[in-house]
């Protein structure tokens, strides 16, 4: 129950890699919020059709998120929380 609360008052239709904390949300969400992105690195993904997978910033291929494999090309890439299979549709394959 009380994950669906979360949901519902945080999350709306964003999953937990698209939300950020805002100034008004409760203590316990901030905390969550200010450890997100450690347990984001931390964590691997099963792609499976790679549209619950993003990209950039999950690890899905070697030990960290592509992000900081390739820094350089994640700072130009537009659509950063882009999913893997949201990119690869976009690739031509001829």
């Amino acid at each position: 129950m009380w994950s669906q609360i979360l949901r519902n008052k945080y999350l709306h239709s964003k999953t937990l890699a698209q939300v950020t904390m805002g100034p008004t949300d409760s203590p316990f969400w901030k905390g969550l919020m200010r450890t997100k992105d450690l347990f984001f690195r931390r964590v691997k993904f099963l792609v499976g059709n790679g549209m619950s997978t993003r990209f950039w910033e999950d690890t899905w291929l070697g030990e960290t998120p592509l992000a900081v494999q390739y820094p350089t090309l994640y700072n130009i890439v537009q659509r950063k929380e882009d999913y893997i299979g949201t990119v690869l549709q976009t690739i031509p394959l001829n």
